[in-house]
């Protein structure tokens, strides 16, 4: 063999275990990042045998998981939680052992102690923050941590050495409480803001002195409460809110509502009032808008009291006021009433209906001292100015809220105007007019309105105004009793049509029969009472005898009325009712009237019974077809 065959022989082999070293190598090689698909699951068609020796799997090397997770939830709690926790407290007090020793030892200064502890509290501020970014929860707490160093620091430089004024102490709170809210705005954790909230609020309580000016107090928490109010709507911090509300309301109205200037107090009410009560009504957060429903007012009402002009208290009511009207116009629909939690479906919580309905008498109670003289020598036209804006709303915009608060205003004007008869026919008049405004604009409301009213004017007239009657009123025709006619014709109008009921609503005609019954009532009763009238006043010495036997014939006549048209109007209630009136004139000719009556009267009684009774019958067998072909 030639030099050359073996020169080629050996190139070959060369080549040869060169791709046997690569194909070695590439075997050994990582594998690649991405994850290999998951081999498709096969079942098996025939399950395996519940006994039969079981089949080890493979043995290899045993595998690490990597997923460090820690399986317990209250593990993971106490690892993160509870020690996060302890070790802030365990620095804070560190810190504070450390200070207390080198102040009882006189290592360092008074003003390096207060300048050292700022400088601490910055670099755990700073390491939070840089930490935050990977570890939320952990970070934030060292920042709220250092914050409360640098805090504490402020505080004793201006309390316990007196380094710095109070002015300039407050100053320097209030920026720590700004600075921590901004991070907390925009790490977005409400713990922070809180804390930022607690820590702006309470500066001037820890350092603040009975000789402080109180309309640069108010100043100071209305920019506090601005900045921290507006970063706590944005990001819905609900609890932040509800701080920021009770401190700005709480330090105010206890550190400058009496001592400022009280124009000074009316635009700090309205102010947090407005945008607090506008927060909790849209947000519909109960506590924040009752803070600031109740703050406002009170406020107001602290600021009027030292005011000259009252003008400003009733643009004041007024700003108080837009929230609950704007929120009742964008939510017209008052029902139903939520008791519980609050509903994002229609309807008013409770809370919302007590502010709408208190709303009116506030802002009458404003309105009030613009012409107390005024109102007072016509004490109707306070509730009908009240009256007249809400009617103004409700109608002409169709919300039923305002329309029934205008509407009740209206009754309260007419009740303290006027009194006994006056006030019946004003009550009247009012519950014709709402029912009427029902069919002239296509609502269903008035009727209501109407019904309560007549109720109201019913009840007035047969208690204040009947004991008010004078002695010498005459009967029939003297002013009370015309007042009972015109509640029965009223009562009357409304069973006949007035009282509105639209198809479908059937079962409102069970009032319209009640209104029939009530009216059948006050006539039976009322021309009862003024034929005992009449003959009291015309002749005392025989009016027992003579009106007795008045009374049952107009009971029998009565009677008579009430089957007759029931017969002719094929109404079966309305017999019913007239044989139970006739009825009650039996009962009382044979209890009473032969009991009391004399002789002569005693016959027309008995006599007078005897033919309606007949009469009564005489109609039964009139219309009864069994009768006839007997």
């Amino acid at each position: 063999m030639s030099v050359e065959d073996r020169l080629e022989r050996l190139e070959q082999r060369v080549a040869a275990l060169e791709k046997l070293l690569r194909s070695v190598l590439a075997e050994r090689a990582p594998p690649p990042a991405t994850r290999p698909a998951p081999p498709p699951t096969v079942t098996p068609a025939v399950s395996p045998p519940a006994l039969g020796p079981a089949v080890s799997p493979p043995r290899g090397p045993a595998v690490t998981p990597r997923n460090t997770r820690l399986p317990d939830l209250t593990e993971q709690w106490i690892g993160q939680r509870a020690l996060l926790a302890v070790g802030v407290f365990a620095l804070l007090m560190a810190v504070g052992y450390l200070l207390k020793l080198s102040f009882d030892r006189g290592w360092i200064p008074p003003v390096a102690r207060c300048a050292g502890g700022a400088v601490v509290g910055a670099v755990v501020g700073a390491i939070g923050w840089r930490l935050h970014q990977r570890y939320r929860t952990y970070g934030a707490a060292l920042i709220g941590c250092g914050a409360g160093i640098i805090y504490l620091s402020v505080w004793a430089a201006c309390r316990l050495y007196e380094v710095i004024p109070s002015t300039a102490g407050i100053v320097g709170l209030a920026m720590v409480s700004v600075a921590l809210a901004m991070i907390a705005f925009a790490i977005n954790v409400e713990a922070l803001g809180l804390t930022a909230a607690l820590g702006a609020f309470m500066a001037p309580v820890l350092l603040g002195s009975e000789q402080a000016n109180s309309n640069l107090l108010l100043l100071y928490l209305s920019s506090m409460a601005a900045g921290l109010g507006l970063v706590a709507a944005r990001l819905k911090w609900r609890l932040t809110t509800f701080v920021v509300a009770a401190s700005y309301f709480g330090v105010g109205t206890a550190g400058a509502a009496d001592r400022a200037l009280p124009l000074a107090v009316l635009l700090f009410a309205v102010a947090g009032g407005t945008a607090g009560l506008y927060l909790g009504l849209r947000e519909r957060w109960w506590e924040t808008r009752a803070l600031t429903f109740s703050g406002g007012w009170v406020l107001l009402g602290a600021a009027s009291r030292r005011l000259d002009d009252h003008w400003p208290v009733v643009l004041a009511a007024i700003a108080l006021s837009a929230p609950v009207w704007w929120h009742a116009l964008s939510r017209p629909r008052v029902t139903p009433i939520h008791l519980g939690a609050a509903d994002d479906g229609p309807g008013w919580s409770a809370g919302e209906v007590i502010y709408f309905f208190s709303t009116p008498i506030l802002f009458a109670w404003a309105l009030y001292g613009l012409a107390p003289d005024r109102f007072d020598a016509t004490p109707g036209l306070l509730p009908l100015v009240v009256a007249i804006l809400y009617l103004l709303v409700g109608y002409l915009r169709r919300f039923p809220a305002f329309a029934a608060v205008g509407a009740a205003a209206a009754a309260i004007a007419v009740g303290q105007q006027w009194e006994s008869i006056e006030r019946v026919w004003g009550l009247l008049a009012l519950a014709l007019v709402w029912p009427a405004l029902d069919h002239r604009l296509g609502q269903t409301d008035g009727r209501w309105y109407g019904l309560l009213t007549l109720v109201a004017a019913i009840s007035h007239l047969l208690e204040g105004a009947s004991a008010a009657r004078p002695a010498t009123d005459r009967a029939f025709i003297g002013s009370w009793a015309l007042a009972l006619w015109g509640a029965v014709a009223a009562t009357a109008v409304l069973a006949r049509g007035l009282f509105k009921v639209t198809p479908g609503e059937e079962e409102l005609d069970r009032i319209r029969s009640g209104l029939w019954v009530v009216a059948g009532l006050l006539l039976l009763f009322g021309v009862t009472g003024e034929i005992r009238r009449y003959f009291r006043l015309e002749d005392a010495d025989r009016a027992s005898l003579a009106g007795g036997l008045a009374v049952s014939v107009w009971w029998l006549l009565y009677a008579s009325a009430l089957v007759g048209y029931g017969f002719r109007r094929s109404l079966k209630p309305l017999r019913l009712a007239g044989l139970a009136v006739a009825g009650l004139a039996v009962v009382k000719v044979v209890v009473f009237d032969l009991s009391s009556l004399d002789a002569l009267y005693r016959v027309g009684s008995v006599f007078l019974l005897g033919l309606v009774t007949l009469s009564l019958a005489y109609l039964y067998y009139r219309h009864d077809s069994s009768e006839r072909g007997a």
